[in-house]
């Protein structure tokens, strides 16, 4: 790119395809931190109806007769719909070069890896990070008028709330269980607690326990007060909830609000999220503006979250809310 001369939008959009392959797609960057822990669900372009087996039997004594059962089990069907978002930049390219020649040119082979490219990627990067930042907390409204990412489509935490406000998440329903207000001095027993009053069948899967990252900190400060750290003792046991045979892996996020005391517990297969074409995630195109030397491209795509049981087998979650509550005093200070 000539940046004296006007913008060839034709020259940027033919490079971008000629280096796609070098491209990264915005849920494998900042996203990805948070993507790589749950279940992709690509091909869904406005919903797809999910669902799982609860319960049931079928066995009983033979007797010469068939009986049949009529206890088959019930299924729950969850819907997981996926919402249109975009990401739109506008600047002048010129402000950018110097953080290219930086991160690529002294690096990288500028031929394979052209400022172009780089441009494209670095939208694509940001819009990563805007995804990143509302993967719990979305919550999507049907108001023109909000146009933030945040009300674009219904995030994993958004889910849970209305969940628990339904009152399909409860103590008495056992997929919540009351760990109160966790610290370095008691969070390594509690959430321990919480695995353990999980059934069987779960207990036996791998899983994944959400926490904030200051919670992550709470937990390291308790796991060195309990520990007696041995020469060669592996560093990588701090990823797994102590005592649980290193079936449940801590997946620390700053996708929590901030002061979030919460936690969830489920796995992988069960978190899902769901989008159209892979190479939508990577489709920023450049675009003509009336301005010959500012640079806008434009990406659209769909998203959505959603769980596939939130039956107690399947998931728990702590008695403590995703976004912490502002007293009126600390609102005022």
């Amino acid at each position: 790119m000539d940046l004296q001369k006007p913008i060839d939008i034709t020259a940027v959009n033919t490079a971008v395809t000629k280096h796609k392959n070098v491209l990264v797609a915005l849920d494998r960057l900042q996203a990805g931190d948070v993507l790589r822990h749950c279940t992709a669900m690509p091909g869904i372009t406005n919903s797809i109806v999910l669902g799982r087996v609860e319960g049931g039997t079928i066995s009983k004594k033979y007797s010469g007769i068939f009986l049949g059962s009529d206890n088959l089990g019930k299924i729950v069907t969850r819907t997981l719909t996926v919402y249109p978002a975009v990401a739109e930049m506008a600047d002048e390219p010129e402000r950018y070069r110097r953080t290219f020649i930086t991160e690529v040119k002294g690096g990288l082979d500028i031929n394979k890896h052209p400022f172009e490219v780089w441009l494209i990627q670095h939208g694509i990067s940001l819009a990563s990070v805007d995804l990143h930042n509302v993967l719990f907390t979305a919550k999507y409204e049907n108001d023109p008028n909000k146009k933030d990412l945040g009300s674009s489509f219904d995030a994993w935490g958004g889910i849970l709330e209305a969940e628990k406000a339904a009152g399909n998440i409860s103590l008495e329903k056992k997929n919540m269980y009351a760990t109160g207000t966790l610290d370095a001095t008691n969070i390594g027993p509690k959430l321990l607690e919480m695995w353990r009053q999980m059934p069987k069948t779960f207990r036996k899967k791998k899983a994944v326990l959400w926490i904030s990252e200051d919670l992550g900190d709470d937990y390291d400060d308790w796991l060195e007060s309990e520990t007696v750290q041995l020469p060669g003792t592996d560093e990588s046991e701090i990823q797994y909830l102590k005592k649980t045979n290193k079936r449940v892996q801590i997946i620390r996020t700053n996708a929590f609000p901030e002061g979030s005391q919460f936690a969830l517990l489920t796995t992988k297969e069960n978190m899902v999220y769901g989008y159209d074409k892979e190479s939508d995630l990577t489709a920023m195109k450049a675009f003509l503006s009336g301005n010959p030397y500012l640079f806008t491209a434009a990406m659209k795509y769909v998203i959505g979250c959603q769980f596939v049981s939130i039956h107690p087998s399947e998931l728990c979650i702590n008695d403590q809310p995703l976004t912490p509550v502002v007293s009126g005093a600390d609102a005022e200070g």
